[in-house]
């Protein structure tokens, strides 16, 4: 019986929060209505089943929660539908539009593919003479995304004039009162999806660094010159299969974010079963990660880091396997990660502390390493993986520059420009953070914000306030149990933290709360422990274990709005959701 209540205890907190997620966030949806009613139903049979002191059935939690995290991060990923056909105008290139007689124009509307920094000016004429009728000149990049121009004009023909530079222009639209005008052009691809549906919130095109990395995959597939060189290249190859398969769609951009950081979820499961050795522990460690605001909100935008984040995960896995079975293959494989993540982003680079921090750890607390890694042979195989592998795997990343180019210099010139760019970048922006406010949720990032009279819709990135600040706790006690106790999984945690945290104390560039994201996993992981240690100390207290897993899911549930971008009155968000004036939500 006693262990009929723990699985079911595991089972409802599992099971009850994608259910009430259906109920509230996606009850127009007839297929998860379907799956909500399937978890309904389990639930009901077991908890009849329990009452009956009967075994219960039992179920992979881990799928649960592989399932959850899938329904919570594809709805309102993004549209489908976008246009895929566009006209590259440059400096002297004019678009016409006839619209056959006068028209009036209250609206404009048109589809930016990729903007080179171009300047252009429509102009209309009824009867003789032409007027300006609007003027475009944005200093920023400004990709895959509609715009709209309220204009009030009555004109029979339009032209658009380059004036400067270049762009990729999709459609156009010229609007009356709601209602489209037709017209024919000389630039066919202009109104050749004139179905599509114009949407300029998050949902229909690109927003935040979108605009830099996920154009920049759309570049590299296409052949052309790259706009983003300021990170390596894998990370823009990783979003390109949601491209090829979705097309040029926000759907399509963002989808292998969420393929990996569910990937994540199963990676974090099978991490924490090598630390703890028992399956409530590692469902609490993924079940953290699955209730991560930070890890929905990175997942479901066309950047880059939950790729450089997971390999990081995965490379201190092989470690700690290593650590633990002491089998080369298992080292080289550590380093192998660890270079596909330096290949995505130059974060990763400071997991390399925590490699150097371990090996310190294993040396000093004289653990029985086999006498052919014992001294410094430790560190000769640390070079060979973390140095020569990863390197290689690093520089192989960077194939398609040489392809292009033909010459190993230009990839030794591109790792120079990334680092001109990150050391000498100055800026000031109102979401910034500095390191020590990370882990106690000083200042979120907001993305992308909307109001729409008294309705509301962000995507944010920050922390679970109950992963978050028990986070911080659990840290400060995972250094009392490296101390006192001198176990390898304590050390472990506590030494990879520390190397993902720590330098960017010396970091002297703008810095955001999504940084953090990196050391965020090995926060959970310290909870897991502190947890495990407490429900060992406090035997009779054991119950509340479950209770916070289930506070941490209910959180999510009623910050989800502002981690995805669903659409609340804003009077929920001011008075339900800021809980303090630094949030910006």
């Amino acid at each position: 019986m006693k262990t009929n209540k723990l699985r079911l205890g595991m089972q409802l907190v599992s099971t009850l929060p994608p259910i009430l997620f259906i109920l509230i966030y996606a009850h127009n949806n007839s297929i998860y209505m379907l799956l909500a009613a399937v978890l309904a139903g389990l639930l009901g049979i077991n908890l009849y089943r329990y009452r009956h002191n009967v075994a219960l059935i039992r179920y992979s939690l881990l799928s649960i929660l592989l399932v959850s995290f899938l329904l919570y991060a594809f709805h309102g990923l993004g549209s489908k539908e976008a246009p895929q056909t566009f006209e590259t105008l440059k400096r002297g290139n004019i678009a016409t539009f006839d619209f056959g007689k006068p028209v009036h124009i209250d609206k404009m509307c048109y589809y930016i593919g990729i903007d080179k920094n171009v300047k252009f000016v429509l102009s209309g004429i009824d009867r003789k003479r032409w007027q300006k009728i609007y003027e475009y000149k944005e200093n920023f990049p400004f990709s895959f995304r509609w715009r709209c121009v309220k204009e009030n004009a009555t004109v029979s023909k339009a032209r658009l004039f380059v004036t400067k530079n270049e762009m990729m222009l999709g459609e156009v639209r010229f609007m009356d009162k709601g209602r489209t005008i037709p017209f024919t052009s000389n630039k066919t691809s202009l109104n050749d999806e004139q179905n599509l549906a114009i949407d300029t919130s998050y949902f229909g095109g690109m927003f935040f660094d979108e605009i830099y990395h996920s154009r920049t995959a759309y570049e590299i597939l296409h052949g052309m010159q790259v706009y983003e060189t300021t990170h390596p290249y894998l990370g823009k190859y990783l979003i390109i299969p949601g491209i090829e398969f979705f097309g040029m769609t926000p759907f399509g951009w963002r989808f292998t974010n969420v393929l990996f950081a569910a990937a994540f979820i199963w990676m974090m499961y099978y991490f924490a079963l090598q630390l703890f050795r028992k399956r409530l522990y590692a469902f609490s460690a993924a079940f953290l990660l699955t209730y991560s605001f930070m890890h929905l909100t990175q997942s479901r935008i066309g950047l880059i880091d939950t790729f450089g984040v997971f390999f990081v995960f995965v490379s201190y896995y092989f470690l700690y396997r290593f650590i633990r079975q002491q089998k080369l293959s298992l080292l080289l494989w550590s380093g192998f990660f660890f270079g596909l993540a330096s290949a995505v982003k130059w974060a990763a680079v400071f997991a390399a502390l925590g490699f150097i921090f371990i090996a310190v750890y294993l040396l000093i607390s004289r653990y029985p390493l086999e006498k052919r890694f014992s001294g410094y042979r430790l560190l000769l195989y640390g070079i060979l993986s973390y140095g020569i592998i990863a390197g290689a795997v690093y520089f192989v990343s960077f194939f398609d520059i040489y392809l292009q180019t033909g010459s190993w210099h230009k990839i030794i010139d591109y790792q120079f420009s990334m680092y001109d760019y990150h050391t000498r970048l100055v800026a000031t922006h109102p979401y910034s953070s500095p390191w020590w406010s990370w882990p106690i949720d000083f200042r979120p990032m907001c993305y992308t914000r909307e109001i729409h009279g008294t309705l509301f819709r962000s995507v944010t990135a920050f922390g679970n306030p109950a992963i978050f600040w028990v986070g911080t706790v659990s840290l400060f006690y995972m250094i009392y149990a490296a101390v006192r106790r001198n176990t390898l999984e304590a050390s472990f945690i506590l030494l990879a933290f520390l190397g993902l945290y720590l330098p960017y104390i010396f970091v002297g560039r703008l810095m955001f709360i999504y940084h953090f994201y990196y050391a965020v996993p090995f926060m959970m992981l310290a909870i897991v422990y502190m947890l495990r240690d407490a429900a060992r100390s406090f035997p009779k207290y054991r119950q509340y274990y479950l209770v916070y897993l289930a506070l941490t899911a209910l959180l999510f549930l009623a910050f989800y709005p502002v981690l995805s971008g669903y659409e609340v009155p804003k009077v929920y968000v001011d008075y339900g959701l800021k809980w303090f004036p630094g949030w910006w939500l």
